[in-house]
C-alpha cells in the first residue's frame, strides 16, 4: 500500500503523503545511514567470526584437547562466548536504530493525526481489562505502544499487552523451579462514552461445554440468551442487566463483532462497564514493529503500513459503529 492509498482510508490521513516527505524522509534517510552501516559491520564480523569459531573448535578437537583434560574444554567454551557475546553486542547496534526509529514514528505519527503516544504506558490500565476478565489471570505483565486520543466523538486507548501466567515443575533432582507461559498477546482497546452504561455485559469465547462450566464462575452477571446461533457458537454473554444487554446486542451490532474479529485476526472479547466498551484481541500479528534487521527505514511503503497499522483504531469505530454508541 502506498501513502496515496493510506490517505484515502480515512479522512484523518489526508496529507500523510506530504507530511512523509517533509517531516519523517529527511531523518529517516539520516538513521538509515546507521542502520546500514551497523547492518553492515554484523554481516561482516558474522562471516568471519563464525567460522573463525568452528575452525577453532575443531582445531581443539583434532589435537585431543577434549580428551587431554578441562583446558580444551575452557578454551572451546571461551571461543564460543566471544564469538556469540560479539555478535549480540553487533546486533545490538542495529536494533538500537530500529527501536528508536519506531517510537520516533510512531510518536510522529501520533502528533500529525491528533493522538498521543506512549511507549511505556501505566500498568495500571490493565486493571479494567482484570476487572472485567477479558483478559486470561496472569502474574507478570508488559504494555508498549499506547495510543491515546479521540475519533467521531469516541475517547480511546489502544496498547499492545504481554501477559505471562507464573507456573512451577520439578526437575530429574526434584527441585522446584519457576517458569512463565504466556497466555496473552495482543491488542487491548478502551472507549469510553459520555453516558455511562447501566449495567456490565461481557463477550468472551465459547470454551465449549466444560470450558463454559467453568468460566460462569467468577462471570458478574447471568448468561444471556441469543438468537444468533454462529454468534453463539464463538461467544457467550454475560450481563447485569438483561435489558441493556439485549439492546446492545442487537443482530446488525453481533454481525459487526463478526466482521470485526476476522479484521483484526485474532480471538475477540468485549466489555460493557461503566463508561467504557472494553476490547481484547488475543494473538493475530504483530503491529507497529518494522520489517526486521535488514529492512531498510527509509521505505515509504513502511510508513504506509504504520499508518495503516494505527488505523486499526478507525477500523473498530467504524465497524463496531461506535460513533452512534453502538445502536443500530
Amino acid at each position: 500500500m502506498t501513502l496515496e492509498e493510506v490517505e484515502r482510508l480515512h479522512p484523518r490521513f489526508a496529507g500523510a503523503a506530504a507530511f512523509y516527505h517533509k517531516e519523517l524522509e529527511p531523518f529517516l534517510v539520516e538513521q538509515e545511514a546507521l542502520r546500514s552501516a551497523a547492518y553492515k559491520q554484523l554481516v561482516r564480523y558474522s562471516l568471519i567470526l563464525l567460522p573463525l569459531a568452528a575452525a577453532t573448535i575443531a582445531a581443539i578437537w583434532l589435537a585431543g584437547g577434549f580428551d587431554a583434560g578441562w583446558i580444551g574444554w575452557v578454551m572451546a567454551g571461551l571461543t564460543v562466548v566471544v564469538t556469540l557475546g560479539t555478535l549480540a553486542w553487533l546486533t545490538s547496534k542495529v536494533t538500537a536504530v530500529t527501536s528508536r526509529v519506531k517510537q520516533e514514528m510512531l510518536a510522529r505519527i501520533s502528533t500529525f493525526l491528533d493522538f498521543t503516544y506512549n511507549a511505556e504506558p501505566t500498568q495500571a490500565r490493565l486493571d479494567w481489562f482484570r476487572d472485567t476478565r477479558i483478559v486470561p489471570s496472569y502474574d507478570r505483565s508488559s504494555l508498549e505502544d499506547e495510543l491515546l486520543g479521540e475519533c467521531d466523538g469516541i475517547s480511546f486507548a489502544l496498547s499492545e499487552a504481554h501477559l505471562e501466567d507464573r507456573r512451577t515443575r520439578r526437575d530429574s533432582n526434584g527441585r522446584t523451579e519457576t517458569y512463565y507461559v504466556t497466555v496473552f498477546r495482543g491488542l487491548l482497546a478502551r472507549f469510553t462514552f459520555a453516558k455511562p452504561f447501566a449495567g456490565r455485559t461481557i463477550l468472551v469465547r465459547d470454551g465449549g461445554m466444560l470450558g463454559n462450566l467453568f468460566s460462569r464462575f467468577g462471570k458478574s452477571g447471568e448468561r444471556v440468551r441469543l438468537e444468533d446461533p454462529r454468534f453463539e457458537k464463538s461467544f457467550e454473554v454475560f450481563s447485569s442487566d438483561q435489558v441493556e444487554a439485549r439492546y446492545l446486542l442487537t443482530p446488525r451490532f453481533m454481525e459487526r463483532v463478526m466482521e470485526l474479529e476476522a479484521l483484526l485476526d485474532g480471538k475477540l472479547q468485549l466489555a460493557f462497564d461503566a463508561d467504557h466498551l472494553l476490547l481484547s484481541v488475543n494473538g493475530g500479528k504483530d503491529r507497529f514493529e518494522g520489517g526486521g534487521l535488514s529492512a531498510r527505514l527509509d521505505d515509504p511503503a513502511a510508513i504506509a503500513r504504520l499508518f495503516e497499522e494505527i488505523g486499526i483504531v478507525f477500523g473498530i469505530i467504524t465497524a463496531l459503529n461506535l460513533a452512534t454508541a453502538t445502536r443500530a
